[in-house]
Formats: structure tokens, sequence, C-alpha cells
């Protein structure tokens, strides 16, 4: 899914029109028409402003290449220096504990799993959960 679409997907499922997402964001609806159809890229403070509008994490917005297994396991290596995600045998991964970064790795992991239970079980939407998807590590508003 490209930044475009993302920004039209999550406006859409939030009930607002270009012009209202313009207003939210402090930019012009010509702006966020050209962003919808990838013809600008969006950065810097325009994504915050876009991201913050729509109350998403900004990196939310942002495309994500994984086109094959070896581009998976490219972001897994990553994780892996990042955050100590380790292959535990039959094709399971886990968090190993002694890595610096490991328990906020840990704790998003345990909120993960809780978001995808009540999924299964029927207690959120689909549209509820990737809503919640795009809403990790977005700093709660003042007001909240």
């Amino acid at each position: 899914m490209t930044t475009g679409s993302r920004i039209r997907a999550l406006r859409r499922s939030r009930g607002m029109t270009q012009r209202q997402l313009a207003e939210a964001a402090g930019c012009t609806d010509a702006a966020i028409r050209n962003y919808e159809a990838d013809r600008r890229v969006l950065k810097g403070s325009a994504l915050d402003a876009i991201a913050s509008a729509l109350e998403v994490a900004p990196e939310a917005l942002m495309p994500v290449r994984v086109e094959s297994a070896r581009d998976a396991l490219e972001l897994l290596f990553r994780i892996e220096e990042e955050f100590g995600l380790r292959p535990i045998g039959d094709g399971r991964l886990a968090v190993a504990p002694g890595a610096q970064k490991a328990p906020k790795l840990a704790g998003a992991i345990k909120a993960w799993e809780s978001q995808v239970d009540a999924l299964d079980r029927g207690e959120i939407t689909p549209e509820e959960y990737e809503s919640w998807k795009m809403g990790i590590g977005r700093s709660p508003s003042p007001s909240a």
C-alpha cells in the first residue's frame, strides 16, 4: 500500500473529507489530493501534521517494501540487531531478554498479541485492528 492510499484509507475510515484533513493538518486540500495520488512525497513537518490529524504514528503512513522472503529476512536481521529478536526453532521467534531494547519489543509484541486475540474473538473489527496498528507509537495528545 502506498503512502497516498494509506492516507486516503485512514481519512475515509475517520469520515473526513480531503478539506477537513487539510484543515486539521494545516495545509491545502490540493496538497492532500497530491499526497493521496502519490504525486508529492510526504515528509518532514507535513508528515507529522497529517499523521497527527489522522491520529496515527508518522511511521504508519510510510511504505515498507517487503516483496520477498529475503526482504522480510533483512527486516528480521535488523530487528535482531536492535532489539534482540532471535530464531528459537521450528520457525518461531523470541526476544532475547539480555538485549538492551528487548523489554520494549517484548511489551509491543504482547500488546499486538492482545489485539490479535481480541480480533479473533470478535471483540474488535478488522477496521479497529488496522487503526490500532497504525496508531502504535503515536504520542498521546495533551488532552488525552
